[in-house]
């Protein structure tokens, strides 16, 4: 099942303005910009709802990326998300 499945609402919002920044800026907007509100989501998540769950959702997204190939360069390793 894609990560994009039975979605809340909230999550949907969110992935429709990432969209939108693509398409505005291109790629380049997901560098610096991405990572920063990756961070913020984490440190949300902590706060609000523990640090066990927060490891939980780094370990699904781990899962997902490794399961759907994201990530992967050519004839190496995945790269490292930090």
């Amino acid at each position: 099942m894609p990560v994009t499945d039975e979605l809340p609402p909230l999550a949907l919002q969110v992935l429709r303005t990432l969209r939108e920044t693509y398409d505005h800026r291109g790629p380049n907007a997901f560098n610096e910009d991405a990572a920063k509100v990756f961070h913020v989501i984490g440190s949300i998540i902590a706060q609000v709802c523990g640090r066990d769950r927060l490891a939980e959702a780094v370990e699904t997204l781990d899962a997902a990326l490794e399961m759907e190939g994201i990530g992967e360069t050519k004839d190496s390793a995945l790269r490292s998300i930090h």
